[in-house]
């Protein structure tokens, strides 16, 4: 009788240096710049394509992956949850300390 091996399948998505949440930051970002360089590109042609979606595309990435290092997907999805509550609801330092 042969022996089989359970193994369980992987079915994130991956991008190299992202993880979580920041991963579908990245593609939509990638997308979204692929699209304007499209547009552009139809209308305006392609200097001006070039010169608008190179350095908006590099800078998304940029920022997504200092975010990465920063907080961690988890602490950057909690950062950003936080920023959403209002002030009171935030809480420092516990009043009664023993």
């Amino acid at each position: 009788m042969k022996n089989y091996l359970i193994q369980k399948i992987d079915t994130s998505l991956y991008v190299k240096g992202f993880s979580g949440k920041l991963v579908y930051l990245a593609l939509y970002s990638i997308i979204g710049t692929f699209i304007l360089f499209v547009l552009l590109y139809i209308l305006a042609g392609v200097f001006y394509a070039l010169v608008i979606c190179c350095p908006c595309f590099f800078t998304l990435l940029y920022r997504l992956n200092g975010n990465q290092k920063k907080y961690g997907h988890k602490g950057w999805s909690k950062k950003r949850h936080a920023g959403k509550l209002p002030q009171f609801i935030s809480v420092k330092k516990r009043i009664c300390q023993s």
